[in-house]
């Protein structure tokens, strides 16, 4: 889960790293990534009533304005968060982790750099574009490694084993997966009747999930079993399979979560795989789902999440939901649904462009 914007070029300087030419052979080892620990504004927290989510956001280096949240760690002890400076004349972004209540800046080579995925133990993925290509990457044990992929790829997520799936950039995208500590693309099958597809996210017991999309331009859900079959996702009651785009994004214990976009619907999808259950959801956009199948996204102009009784709960912003022109976005949940995090936004700049801020939603 990601969201793009364009911002200036990063004043730090970044490491040159020449274009490969054979990416199937496997990753290239780049220099540690020596983190250093920058100067930030102090973060702030929103007052909330009793039993509200209370908002925080994350710390913003100075000569930053804008940030986006685009990774945690099932347990939240560890936030990926990109940011961006105040000046709109760039594609280049600056990475951090963020983790004991300290944020660490995790450089990557080239532009438009981002992490996608991160577990407890400080693993992180990512991608950048380098000389024209889109360069994967895996950080771990204090060192950034390139991952090999056949036409440059994007990881989309990393399991607490380690095991990282994402795609390859391809004409045609393709989903495919890292495993057992390989810097090797595995491509992973696609169904009959699929042009392409993407692996988007893994579970603890390998059980990957993603989309594949069809040669008259729709879009499945799908899931890889650790046993290295496959299937298709049941579609929800009401949806229309003949113009359907369903999508699967995410995945914790078991439950699925995913959007449907159909002729007069268009909203969150959670499946249950024990169970093989699914049902549509009063989240308008899912983004996130944990092991207890609550699931988080949007509800404009709201960030909000869905418990598995079906209680939806509204979180806070940094601005009145009636001056709340952009939205919040609650992107990632805690696997006990007490840290929620995501983006809200924060008004207009000078010149009149939107501002976004990385911020956790604490809800005992």
């Amino acid at each position: 889960m990601s969201f793009s914007h364009e911002h200036d070029v990063d004043p730090r300087p970044t490491r040159d790293l020449k274009r490969r030419s054979v990416f199937a052979a496997g990753g290239v080892f780049l220099a540690a990534a020596a983190a250093a620990v920058v100067p930030f504004q102090g973060a702030s927290a929103a007052p909330a009533g009793e039993d509200a989510c209370v908002l925080q956001e994350l710390p913003m280096p100075e000569g930053r304005y804008f940030s986006l949240v685009t990774a945690m760690s099932g347990d939240g002890d560890v936030i990926a968060y990109r940011v961006y400076p105040a000046l709109l004349e760039g594609q280049e972004r600056a990475t951090y982790l963020y983790e004991d209540g300290e944020a660490v800046e995790l450089p990557l080579p080239g532009t438009e750099q981002t992490l996608t995925g991160v577990n407890s133990d400080g693993v992180a993925v990512g991608a950048s574009w380098v000389d024209g290509l889109l360069v994967p990457y895996v950080f771990r044990d204090g060192e950034l490694w390139e991952l090999g992929v056949e036409g440059g790829g994007t990881p989309t997520d990393v399991n607490e084993d380690g095991d990282i799936v994402g795609y390859s950039d391809q004409e045609y995208t393709q989903p495919v997966a890292w495993r057992d500590g390989s810097l090797k693309a595995e491509t992973l099958q696609l169904p009959k009747g699929a042009v392409s597809g993407t692996a988007s996210s893994i579970d603890e017991d390998g059980t990957i999930v993603g989309t594949y999309h069809t040669e008259d331009g729709f879009s499945r859900p799908y899931v890889w079993h650790p046993d290295g079959t496959g299937e298709e996702l049941p579609m929800p009651e009401g949806a229309d399979p003949a113009e359907l785009f369903l999508t699967a994004s995410v995945i914790a214990d078991g439950w699925v979560g995913g959007n449907v976009y159909s002729p007069g619907l268009e909203t969150g999808v959670r499946w249950n795989l024990e169970d093989g259950t699914v049902e549509l959801t009063d989240v308008p956009m899912a983004l996130a789902i944990n092991e207890e199948g609550t699931v988080a996204g949007a509800a404009e102009p709201l960030a909000v999440f869905q418990e598995e009784d079906g209680k939806v709960v509204e979180l806070p912003g940094l601005v009145d939901p009636a001056d709340n022109w952009f939205g919040d976005y609650a992107t990632e949940i805690s696997d006990d649904g007490e840290l929620v995090a995501g983006q809200v936004y924060a008004g207009q700049d000078e010149a009149d462009n939107h501002i976004l801020k990385a911020v956790t939603w604490t809800c005992d």
